[in-house]
């Protein structure tokens, strides 16, 4: 059995760290950045929003109207305070009041 070059090995271990690198940058893409306090669920709100977005720049500017809805939970943690924050539309669904918040998530 012939032993792996140098080179070989550094190479080998540079694709390595690559693959950790993109695994660790696709894990931390797929965690919800919009998460909030841990708590129990005291609210939930949702509401059907609608605002203008521009594009274009000169003569092709063009703007048209965005609406969608929006979901909010309200947490209350163990010192009391409430805490309201946006939640994607699984979120909203999935936690129910009374539910602990974030464990409630996909459950």
């Amino acid at each position: 059995m012939t032993r792996p070059r140098p080179a070989l090995q550094r190479a080998l271990a540079g694709v390595g760290a690559g693959l950790t690198a993109v695994a660790l940058l696709l894990t931390v893409s797929c965690t919800d950045s919009t998460s909030g306090p841990a708590g129990r669920v005291v609210g939930k709100e949702r509401e059907f929003e609608c605002h203008t977005e521009r594009s274009g720049t000169g003569t092709a500017k063009r703007t048209r109207q965005v609406c969608g809805w929006e979901y909010e939970l309200t947490t209350r943690d163990k010192d009391g305070q409430e805490h309201e924050f946006e939640v994607p539309s699984y979120v909203y669904r999935d936690c129910r009041r009374g539910s602990a918040y974030p464990s409630c998530i996909n459950r």
